[in-house]
């Protein structure tokens, strides 16, 4: 696994902290740190701790993936169906009308 992309988890934090149009010395704080490591955090000069991103998400009223879920790398098994029913659905465009009905017919005997 590569290290957090901590400049985009900031770029998430300012985000929801602007749609809610809370400051950073309002969250400052609530967390008693300085305004300028909001800044820091925000723009990815800082990295936060969990505890630190969680807070964070409580009073931005989200959860920590708010902030993290371009982190994640697994798919969910919706995610692969997905996938795999995109590429078959792109080969299929390919085949003429009798190609495509001689894979009906393998897809019904299985």
């Amino acid at each position: 696994m590569t290290d957090l992309d901590f400049k985009t988890i900031g770029i998430n934090i300012k985000k929801r902290r602007n749609y809610l149009g809370i400051t950073q010395e309002a969250i400052a704080n609530y967390l008693d740190v300085n305004p300028s490591h909001i800044s820091n955090i925000e723009c990815g000069r800082a990295n936060p701790s969990l505890t630190v991103l969680v807070k964070i998400a409580n009073i931005l009223q989200c959860s920590v993936d708010v902030f993290i879920e371009k982190e994640y790398t697994f798919q969910t098994d919706c995610q692969t169906d997905q996938m795999l029913n995109n590429e078959i659905l792109k080969k299929l465009k390919n085949c003429n009308t009798e190609k495509k009905s001689r894979i009906l017919k393998m897809i019904d005997l299985m």
